[in-house]
């Protein structure tokens, strides 16, 4: 199963790129064009064709600022997610071409050049998708919308050399990364979109087999027309710090005051990494049948996913998998419900495994358990496993 993302000019449907992920082909280019024409012949007469779906697949056109039109096919992935995933599409197009170049789309060919830069990020978004099954290309547990982080004990230290850097480099935003996920982010970095920050983790994860970079990008909520710079350098291996500042400094400079900041904290770097990919301190007990957890933020927008906390063979999929299945499918609808301070959840039951999630006020908390456990008991190791990770000082989570 896979899925296909086109991108066509609104006014010609000449082709600007086409990505595919999964188990299937490439659309060849006169599927591509009839799909294209017949969103064009709806608008034409009036008509806006939204989506359409057969059994297995889904349809989705959207159009962006009147310019390019993107089409989404796609196995086993509904018309709301689809949708999801072409406006982080296009934001990743702002981000590195920015919002006037993709208005005012003047020569195809140079546009499609500019474009390149965006696959890598665009591949990682469509891994999003659930598929309702391993992919070919390796287990990822990234939840569109959403940014990853890791709870540390480190977390006050870190935070507190972090907005040393960023005042340094003359900047608001900043964040430290191990494994691609947050560990701490200045106050500025949060106040981000969650679109933004998400496309900045995966530019970021993109990047990671160099030692430092700096790249230029328009930021599609805050900064469309005038693009900042991102600069990230790799503190240890699977640690990195980034930036978003202006022209000045240099990276040189930046790399310079990098060391001698985070220097003195090396060994508390080192101590964070551990964490990985438990994720969550070892300080917080878990009960013997949970297999993964799925602890979410609303507020800002960020998760930590602790999967094969006991190791279960029977079934086919991780515990990440499984709980990145469970929130699309069921979680999804706990986010948008009004809870009026009251505790509302839902609860899966499988052949090998139960599934249960709670959300108190702006906190979620997803849990895999051994299928024998009594379905009334997972409610009560459910609050205590939330409030035992919650509670705990330093960990940034209310950030």
């Amino acid at each position: 199963m896979g899925a296909n993302i086109m991108c066509v000019t609104s006014s010609g449907g000449l082709p600007l790129f086409s990505r595919t992920k999964g188990n299937i082909e490439p659309l060849p280019f006169s599927v591509i064009g009839s799909l294209n024409g017949v969103h064009m012949f709806g608008k034409s007469h009036g008509l806006v064709i939204e989506s359409t779906e057969t059994k297995n697949m889904t349809v989705v056109w959207k159009e962006f600022e009147s310019s390019i039109t993107l089409i989404a096919v796609a196995y086993l992935n509904g018309q709301k997610i689809l949708n999801n995933v072409l406006d982080a599409v296009f934001g990743s197009l702002v981000l590195f071409v920015g919002i006037d170049e993709l208005k005012n789309i003047k020569n195809v060919e140079r546009t499609k050049r500019e474009m390149r830069a965006c696959y890598p990020v665009i591949d990682k978004i469509l891994e999003c998708l659930d598929f309702g099954e391993r992919n070919t290309g390796g287990v990822n547990n990234n939840i569109l919308g959403l940014t990853e982080a890791i709870l540390c004990t480190e977390n006050e230290s870190m935070l507190t050399c972090l907005e040393s850097y960023v005042e340094s480099v003359c900047s608001l935003f900043g964040c430290v990364t191990i494994e691609n996920c947050i560990a701490v982010a200045t106050d500025g970095w949060w106040e981000l979109s969650h679109l933004e920050r998400k496309l900045l983790s995966f530019l970021m994860s993109s990047n990671s087999n160099c030692t430092a970079f700096d790249s230029p990008v328009f930021l599609p909520c805050k900064s469309p027309n005038v693009p900042f710079r991102l600069v990230s350098v790799c503190l240890i291996n699977s640690v990195w710090v980034s930036v978003l500042c202006g022209p000045t400094p240099d990276i040189s400079s930046i790399e310079q005051i990098c060391y001698q900041c985070w220097a003195p904290v090396l060994s508390t770097l080192r101590t964070a990494l551990l964490t990985y990919p438990r994720n969550i301190p070892l300080s917080v007990q878990m009960h013997n049948s949970i297999f993964g957890l799925l602890l979410i933020n609303i507020k800002f927008g960020k998760y930590v996913l602790s999967n094969n906390l006991n190791i279960y063979k029977k079934d086919s999929k991780s515990s990440g998998e499984v709980l990145k299945t469970f929130y699309y499918e069921a979680v999804t609808d706990l986010i948008n419900k009004e809870t009026n301070e009251s505790s509302i959840e839902t609860y899966w039951c499988s052949e090998y495994h139960k599934l249960h999630a709670i959300r108190n006020g702006d906190n979620i908390i997803c849990v895999m358990y051994n299928y024998m456990i009594p379905t009334h008991t997972m409610r009560l190791i459910s609050k205590e496993t939330m409030t035992s990770i919650i509670s705990l000082e330093g960990l940034e989570w209310h950030q």
